[in-house]
């Protein structure tokens, strides 16, 4: 199996492009949803609960906003978070790794070189959209500009994901030329299944 890591910059178009490989029949993992099921179990809530506090708390259940308010601007309640989250998600997508039979395999890994998971993968691709693109994307999503350059400002500068990857997909244009962009790497990874 080859496992393939893509990543870029929030508001990049990774998901989209994980829905393209998906599409083309790929197995598609998204590292997001995990951690979105990983949030919703008790034992996790209660070890957020005393990282970050109650403040991150609506009544019962946790606040997704107030906590990406809060690990967005506090670096320690960041990695609190994260030292909790992190190692649970990467042991799902192994798990899913492990059982699948698939040639190759996708995982969308939004922080992959910050947090040093590159080697884990045998390929990585970079999706990449200019900041205004980017910010444009994300305001139409409704999150505010303040909001999204702060989660920018954490993240390794897309210059430095692009040089590092194996490839590169502009997500800036139109579905289709993505979607060309993303079946010519398919296809070249896949003639790399049985390797390594």
């Amino acid at each position: 199996m080859v496992k393939v890591a893509l990543t870029g910059n929030y508001g990049s178009g990774k998901s989209t492009v994980l829905a393209i490989f998906k599409r083309l029949g790929a197995l598609c993992i998204d590292a997001d949803r995990i951690v979105a099921e990983l949030l919703e179990d008790g034992d996790v809530l209660e070890r957020i609960r005393k990282a970050a506090g109650d403040g991150v708390f609506e009544g019962d259940g946790l606040s997704k906003n107030k906590l990406a308010g809060l690990i967005f601007t506090d670096g320690a309640a960041r990695a609190a978070v994260e030292g909790i989250i992190h190692p649970m998600a990467i042991g799902r997508i192994e798990e899913a790794l492990s059982k699948s039979g698939a040639e190759v395999a996708f995982v969308e890994v939004p922080l992959l070189y910050e947090k040093g998971y590159e080697g884990a993968f045998d390929k990585v691709i970079a999706v990449y959209a200019d900041e205004q693109t980017a910010l444009a994307r994300l305001e139409e999503g409704g999150v505010s500009r303040e909001s999204a350059r702060q989660r920018l400002a954490v993240q390794m500068a897309i210059a430095q994901k692009i040089k590092r990857a194996d490839y590169v997909i502009n997500n800036q244009g139109d579905i289709e030329e993505t979607a060309r962009q993303a079946r010519r790497i398919y296809e070249d990874l896949a003639g790399k299944g049985g390797r390594k």
